[in-house]
C-alpha cells in the first residue's frame, strides 16, 4: 500500500492550535532554548514525546507525517519539543544549531524509529519489518 497524502485545514491542527507556528513566546527565548536541547539530547524521553505528538496530534500528525517531501523528522522533534514546553518552532530550530551532531544524528533516528512506528499503525506498507 502506498502512502497517500493527507490535507486538512490548518484551523484542525493540534500542533497550531498548541503555538507550536507562532513567532513570539510568553517565556523567555533563552529557557526555551535549553528545554529543546534538554529535550532533543536525550533519546528516549523524545522517543516520548514524539510518540505522544504523532499519537495525540492526529490531524496534524496525518498531515505532516502523510508529505514524503516534507522533512518529517523536523516536524517530530518541533512538535515534540511543543508538547514538552510549548515551544514554537523558531526556537526549536535554534535549539537545534546547537547541538552536536552526534545528538544531531541521534535525534534523527529516534524519528525515523517513530515515523516508522506511525507508518506501521496507518497500515502503510513503507515499513515492513517489526519495530524494537
Amino acid at each position: 500500500m502506498k502512502l497517500k497524502r493527507v490535507y486538512i485545514r490548518y484551523e484542525k491542527w493540534e500542533d497550531y492550535m498548541a503555538g507550536q507556528y507562532d513567532n513570539k513566546t510568553k517565556e523567555s527565548e533563552l529557557v526555551l532554548i535549553e528545554k529543546c536541547k534538554e529535550l532533543l539530547s536525550t533519546p528516549d524521553r523524545l522517543a516520548g514525546y514524539m510518540r505522544a505528538a504523532a499519537i495525540e496530534w492526529k490531524n496534524s500528525a496525518a498531515v505532516n507525517l502523510s508529505n514524503v517531501n516534507r522533512n518529517r523528522q523536523a516536524w517530530l522533534g518541533q512538535a515534540a519539543c511543543c508538547k514538552y514546553s510549548g515551544a514554537p518552532e523558531f526556537i526549536t530550530k535554534l535549539a537545534w544549531r546547537e547541538l552536536t551532531d552526534e545528538q544531531q544524528a541521534t535525534a534523527n533516528a529516534v524519528a525515523d524509529k517513530v515515523i516508522a512506528e506511525w507508518e506501521l499503525n496507518q497500515g502503510i506498507g513503507y515499513a515492513q519489518k517489526t519495530l524494537e
